[in-house]
């Protein structure tokens, strides 16, 4: 496992149609992800799979008011798969899932490092953008390549989990988002949006002042990071706490991030991922430093280095399975990316970028 790129699945037309392709060309990996998180639900939090179908149906509503075609979109991949509406929708809003049972003990949500070089500091010129993903490695064999040609909004590639229609990638109007796991005690009370549903809007953006705006209307029901760049030369790092938020601009050509809150304007938030991850500090240190060593502009090998990079193993930014934590704590590299926002493309090693090769990808 990890060593062959993931299934590609091109998807086109309207949202439906996009969602029932997606759905049928990826339902093994659908019911991949359906496996991991119903047994994770329960593992983490203690609630069953119907409770948590019942509880992301009552996401309907806003899911709907956010963006209809969204709703429209799950329901062709739930068709496609042979699943019920309520298990795809359960896996769109599987972080907030986990986070109903689980408001005092530190919940894991994924332990990344994720990137962004502007123009200004970049050999060929270009924004680059991207991350190691650490997830369940069970979740591996979930995951998927989306090429989505759409309708009046723009085209799309990204890496996600099947079933889920928003996650890491870029978009042909030249904008791209990485994910960050962030957590906090403090439950968002009233209409909240779920982060995945959240990250497609940001995806569905022209530009990046839309990115923001896509992912801060509604109140994120939970806490994320989200690391984005622009095919102009900008990247910008975005934390979202519980109703509240703050960018970073690149002003020295680029930022880095893992998964603790890093601006001042949330030091008020009790970050509890800094407690269940306590190596974000060591990755974050360890990527800085590599990147202030530079003599040169950063070249795409640089960056592969640095993805590959394992200080403080096995807890390094390409992680591999601590043997000495319990089978359902333990983390992997589940992929790496790294995307050139000019170029529209990307490099993707499936698994452990030490020991897999990257892939230039073009669609």
């Amino acid at each position: 496992m990890g060593k062959e790129l993931f299934p590609i699945i091109h998807a086109s037309g309207t949202p439906y149609e996009i969602g029932f392709t997606h759905g049928k060309e990826a339902k093994k990996q659908v019911s991949v992800s359906i496996e991991t998180y119903k047994a994770m639900f329960w593992d983490y939090s203690q609630i069953s799979w119907d409770a948590a179908c019942n509880y992301a149906r009552t996401f309907i509503p806003t899911i709907d008011e956010y963006d209809p075609d969204y709703m429209q979109e799950i329901q062709g991949i739930a068709d496609g798969s042979g699943y019920k509406l309520e298990e795809i929708l359960a896996l769109n809003v599987r972080s907030e899932i986990v986070l109903q049972g689980s408001q005092v003990e530190p919940v894991i949500d994924g332990g990344c490092t994720s990137f962004v070089f502007t123009s200004d500091m970049t050999e060929n010129g270009s924004t680059i953008l991207g991350q190691n993903w650490d997830w369940k490695m069970t979740e591996q064999a979930g995951c998927i390549i989306l090429d989505i040609k759409q309708q009046n909004k723009p085209d799309i590639v990204m890496v996600t989990e099947a079933g889920i229609i928003g996650k890491i990638g870029y978009n042909s109007a030249g904008i791209g988002v990485a994910l960050n796991a962030l957590a906090s005690d403090k439950k968002v009370e009233g209409k909240v949006l779920p982060l995945h549903i959240a990250m497609r809007g940001m995806l569905d953006s022209w530009n990046l002042s839309d990115m923001i705006r896509a992912t801060t209307s509604i109140n994120l029901s939970c806490c994320a990071h989200y690391m984005i760049g622009s095919s102009k030369g900008e990247g910008m790092s975005l934390e979202v706490g519980p109703a509240d938020f703050d960018a970073l601009y690149a002003e020295d050509g680029y930022l880095c991030h893992t998964n603790h809150f890093i601006t001042p304007r949330l030091m008020y938030v009790k970050d509890t991922t800094r407690i269940a991850l306590p190596d974000s500090f060591q990755r974050l240190g360890c990527i800085r430093k590599m990147i202030k060593r530079l003599d040169h502009k950063v070249t795409v090998n640089d960056i592969k280095a640095m993805m590959a990079d394992h200080t403080s193993y096995p807890d390094s930014i390409c992680r591999h399975e601590d043997v000495r934590e319990p089978v359902g704590k333990r983390l992997g590299t589940i992929f790496s990316i790294i995307m050139d926002l000019q170029r529209g493309e990307m490099y993707f090693a499936p698994g452990n970028p030490c020991c897999n090769d990257y892939t230039l990808m073009k669609f």
